[in-house]
């Protein structure tokens, strides 16, 4: 029997970052039982796609305002940050544990050459943000006819 395997490499290397990200975050990060409300540093998991016409990067942002949400490129580089905000008022509750993260974050990826800044899409819709980055003409595939030699 013939099974049809997909390999993506790219997700093994994003898989790697972000467990690594984790790992490092795990390590530096207090372990400390309680209620803490001092921010701290989360990291938003994307997946990021591929079409013939453009790369798209979709973020989850479960519970953060669009409003507090950030877009920029410099130097051909994209940087998404901004924050989440904890929950200021606690109706008389006494937690026994927060899991949930808060804080600020920040994810940056690097652009293809040649990209017209100006084109990039953004849009947010339940907690997901969603940033479409069209393709330079230059990296888009382009077909080759073959001719017959005479």
């Amino acid at each position: 029997m013939n099974y049809l395997t997909t390999r993506r490499p790219m997700r093994n290397l994003f898989n790697l970052h972000n467990e690594m990200g984790r790992a490092f975050g795990d390590l530096f990060g207090s372990h400390e039982s309680g209620t803490d409300t001092e921010e701290t540093y989360w990291m938003p998991t994307v997946d990021i796609s591929e079409t013939e016409n453009y790369f798209e990067i979709r973020a989850e942002l479960p519970g953060v305002s669009e409003s507090d949400v950030n877009i920029s490129v410099t130097d051909n580089r994209l940087t998404v940050k901004g924050e989440k905000r904890q929950e200021a008022e606690t109706d008389g509750k006494s937690y026994h544990r927060v899991e949930r993260r808060y804080g600020n974050f920040q994810r940056s990826f690097t652009l293809p050459r040649n990209v017209e800044t100006s084109n990039i899409k953004a849009g947010y819709a339940d907690g997901v943000l969603t940033v479409s980055i069209p393709k330079p003409e230059a990296a888009k595939p382009a077909e080759i006819p073959i001719t017959t030699a005479s």
